[in-house]
Parts: structure tokens; sequence; C-alpha cells
């Protein structure tokens, strides 16, 4: 990207995507990241899960900047993470009000919380009151109404925060549908916290775009344009790099997961619902067919020799 110092670039936090093993090897083959926010964390039978702790421990995450990141509508729920994130030496967390994901967003959690201010402030006065932490948010414009971040705004007052990432859909838009620009205009000129864009930012040119039209902010932020081809941001890459990084991937998984190769198989497939999604439906289908770890080797190998095609798939005619 040209002027790369202009502006921060931050990596959105995908469930099943972007964990410890991802980041690092991001980090180390192409670059271009300022920080990465960590897929959020939550409390499941009373405690913090294992898992989501196991994925920020600073020494899984060693060289990157880091900033785990929190959802929950309960307040002691979200206490209990920010006294086990500060426990491991976090400073800096963020707050999920943008997932929309139904069985999260109906429970009034991530988006689903944008319907209901006061849920929300009593979560900020709660997490208020934890002393050396600096917040920020992640956020949609709403749940199923436009113009729900009116109600939200006023209450940042309560936790000051860093900044405010925002996604120009409602939380019932999912991933789908027209970006409510207009709204995210409105909320930009109104909010006097700094503001990060976040949306449908695929290719280095589309930030370049959004910085160019808004100059006032903070950074951008890149979500599934970035686990779709992770390389996004770095100068004159290589097929050897998409190779090198999935290597990394597997030798991160390897290690980290206990399933044995089943699982790490399974985990691997998921990885490529979104890397490389020009991938030809021949090759794509092999990965997801692979039954043992050699299958599937041989399967991600193949993909990866047609890495350039996948990168520009209507230049040279792949169905996408």
């Amino acid at each position: 990207m040209s002027d790369r110092n202009k502006i921060p670039v931050l990596a959105a936090p995908l469930q099943g995507v972007t964990d410890n093993v991802w980041r690092m090897a991001q980090h180390e083959v192409f670059g271009g990241v300022d920080a990465y926010y960590s897929p959020f964390m939550r409390v499941e039978r009373g405690e913090v899960r294992r898992k989501d702790l196991r994925d920020v421990e600073p020494d899984r995450n060693a060289g990157i900047t880091l900033i785990p990141q929190i959802l929950a509508c309960q307040p002691d729920h979200a206490l209990m993470m920010v006294d086990a994130l500060q426990q491991k030496g976090y400073r800096r967390i963020d707050i999920n009000l943008g997932c929309p994901f139904p069985p999260i967003a109906l429970h009034r959690k991530g988006s689903g919380m944008l319907a209901y201010p006061e849920l929300v402030d009593q979560l900020f006065k709660a997490l208020s009151k934890a002393e050396g932490v600096d917040y920020s948010v992640k956020m949609r414009i709403g749940w199923d109404h436009n113009d729900q971040w009116r109600d939200i705004l006023p209450l940042m007052e309560i936790i000051r925060p860093v900044n405010i990432a925002v996604h120009p859909r409602t939380g019932k838009q999912q991933y789908k549908g027209e970006l409510d620009i207009e709204q995210f205009e409105a909320l930009l000129a109104a909010s006097p916290w700094p503001v990060i864009y976040n949306g449908s930012l695929r290719t280095v040119e589309d930030i370049e775009t959004i910085t160019n039209r808004y100059p006032a902010l903070a950074a951008v932020m890149v979500g599934s344009g970035l686990a779709a081809n992770p390389g996004m941001l770095a100068p004159d890459v290589t097929p050897e790099d998409y190779r090198r990084f999935h290597d990394l991937l597997v030798e991160g998984y390897t290690e980290q997961l206990n399933g044995g190769k089943a699982q790490l198989v399974r985990h691997l497939q998921d990885i490529w619902q979104n890397f490389l999604p020009g991938t030809s439906h021949k090759l794509f289908k092999a990965i997801r067919k692979s039954h043992t770890l050699d299958q599937y080797q041989t399967a991600a190998a193949a993909a990866l020799a047609a890495v350039e095609t996948a990168l520009n798939p209507q230049e040279e005619g792949e169905d996408q």
C-alpha cells in the first residue's frame, strides 16, 4: 500500500480463523498488520473458556500487538474475563458489540446488545470499575435498526474508549446487503472518540479508497479480506509465500491441537472456508473430501500450486 504509514491497519477477529497460529503465521510470512484482535472470549459454565485463555497466552503471541476481545452481556462475566486478562499482563481490552451470529446476538450479546441500551449501560458501568485497563469497542450500527448506534454512542462516555471500530451494517444483515455509509458518516461526525472503519475491505485499493474518503479515520480494520488473502498487505508476494504460510499453519495446529490427525484435518479444512476463495471448485472439493492427513496435504498442495489463479479468479476465468 502506498504511503504505508498513513493509517494503521488492524486485523479483525474471525472466530475459528484468526487464532494465535494464524496470527503468527500471517505476521511471519506477510506482515503489514499493526495490531491483531483476538476472537472473542466468553464465559461458559461459570468460568472463562480455557481455550480462549490459551489463545491469548503472551508466549503464543510473541512479537505482535494483540488486543484481546471479550463478549458478554452479564457484567460479572465481563469482569471475570477482564481479571483473567489483567493477570496475563493485558492492559488493553476490546468489547464486542458487533457479533451478528444469531445464537450469540439473540441472547443479547454482540450486536444483539445494541437494541438494549440499558444492558450496555450496565455493562459499561461495571467495566469502568476495573482499574488499569483501557477499552475499545467493536460494533455494528445497530441490531435490527440502522440508527441504534445513536442510543449507544452517549454511553461510551462511561468507559471513554481508546477507539470505536464500526461495521456499517446491522447485526441482522450479518455480512450481506449494502453497507449503510450514510449512518457510518453520521456516527463518524458525531463521535468524540477515534473511529475505525471495518467492513468489506478486500484489497489494498479498497483501503486506500476508504482512507482517502474519510481522512479523519483513526485506522481501518480488515477481516474477511485478510482471511481470504493473508498476503493482501504485503508487496511482492510469491506463491512460495502462501505455501510457507500454509506450512506454518500445519505445523502450529499439529503442535496445539490434541485430537490427533483427524481433528487437524478438520480444522485445516475449515480454514479453507475463508482462505483463497478463488480456488477452483474441483480443488476445493478435493480438500473438503480428504479423510486422512496425506489426502489433505496432496489436495492442499494442488490448490497452493494454483494460488495465483485463486487470487485472480476473474482474470483467469475461474468460477468463484
